[in-house]
């Protein structure tokens, strides 16, 4: 019996000391000791909707077309959300030379190369792009290296209230012990019950009327500024770009040769038009008529292709989705990487793909 209380406290132990670090819970899944909990999407980890369920595949290369021109270098970084990390692009998807992707939480100590033509592009997606752009970019720092931080906050006081909050504490613990597949399936089960009989469902998701499409609450709720649904006045529109203007000038002043924008639609912009009154944002900011720098433009070729382009039970983009922002991208460093006889670039002040 001794050693059965030494074992469960040494159990209780270790899980408590995984609840409360990231790094541990990394460790584990770096590992394999753990399964990975957004392996069938991050909308189907909220809601475990057996419907949703949708296990996730790896995107095959995308056909790069190189450019002829082998005497101009380009350089292109992204400061992007999760629909551009790592795991889903990366250099290999695009003509250039040189990549670098940052996100927008991150720090990036910048030394360009003036040999390159040099690129950024602003990406976002829908829902966080009125926070993005409520004021200037201010994550980059001009360094003798370039390379990429995550910002610390290194008083003590929030390291504790850091390591003992209680809501990514108990996200970590549910990480470690629920996402099992024998368990998932029991979650299964009550979400169905309670959806089935008592059309709930976890109130981070919103199920669309029929049952088609899952998004993000933030998505459809008008309390959230993030929602396609809620109203963008003519004061905050006009900050959005003017911000843009400001970024534009500080990025060039770095010595960035070009600033483009690419914002991805929601979800619910896409899917569920009918769940209420479209803002239209994309739109307003796309055709502003003081918006100065080109635009990757996804909205209509989204709406043509509807389902495809987003993944069944989470809210980023399919393959599909994900290479027809691609071709847009490539298609525009293809035109920087072959300009015109005489002229630095066919590259608008203004262009939209």
């Amino acid at each position: 019996m001794k050693i059965a209380r030494y074992g469960v406290l040494l159990l209780v132990g270790l899980l408590w000391v995984a609840g409360c670090s990231s790094d541990v819970l990394s460790y584990l899944y770096t590992s394999t000791l753990i399964p990975d909990d957004y392996r069938y999407g991050d909308l189907y980890r909220l809601s475990n909707l057996e419907k949703f369920k949708d296990p996730k595949k790896p995107c095959g290369p995308f056909p790069v077309i190189k450019s002829a021109n082998d005497d101009k270098k380009i350089a292109l970084y992204i400061i992007g959300d999760s629909f551009t990390e790592p795991q889903r692009i990366g250099v290999q998807d695009f003509d250039v030379e040189y990549y670098q992707y940052v996100h927008w939480g991150t720090s990036l100590h910048l030394k360009l190369d003036s040999s390159y033509t040099n690129i950024i592009l602003l990406e976002s997606v829908e829902r966080n792009a009125r926070e993005h752009f409520e004021s200037p970019i201010s994550l980059i720092t001009p360094d003798s290296v370039t390379l990429v931080t995550i910002p610390q906050d290194t008083r003590l006081v929030r390291q504790v209230d850091n390591l003992f909050a209680s809501a990514p504490v108990e996200d970590r613990l549910i990480t470690i012990l629920f996402q099992f597949d024998l368990i998932l399936k029991i979650k299964e089960l009550k979400s169905w019950i309670n959806f089935k009989f008592f059309d709930r469902t976890d109130p981070k998701v919103t199920v669309s009327d029929g049952g088609a499409t899952i998004v993000y609450v933030e998505d459809t709720d008008t309390n959230y500024n993030k929602s396609s649904f809620s109203v963008i006045k003519d004061p905050e529109l006009n900050t959005i770009i003017s911000v843009m203007d400001q970024n534009k000038s500080y990025l060039q002043s770095l010595g960035f040769d070009q600033v483009w924008l690419s914002i991805i639609p929601n979800k619910a912009s896409i899917l569920m038009p009918e769940h209420g009154k479209y803002n239209n944002l994309i739109e307003k900011i796309y055709q502003h008529p003081d918006l100065s720098v080109p635009v990757i433009d996804l909205f209509q070729d989204f709406t043509q292709m509807k389902a495809t382009v987003y993944l069944l039970g989470d809210s980023h983009w399919s393959c599909a989705g994900q290479y027809v922002w691609l071709d847009k991208v490539n298609t525009l460093l293809r035109q920087e990487n072959s300009p015109p006889k005489g002229n630095a670039s066919i590259l608008p002040q203004k262009n939209s793909l």
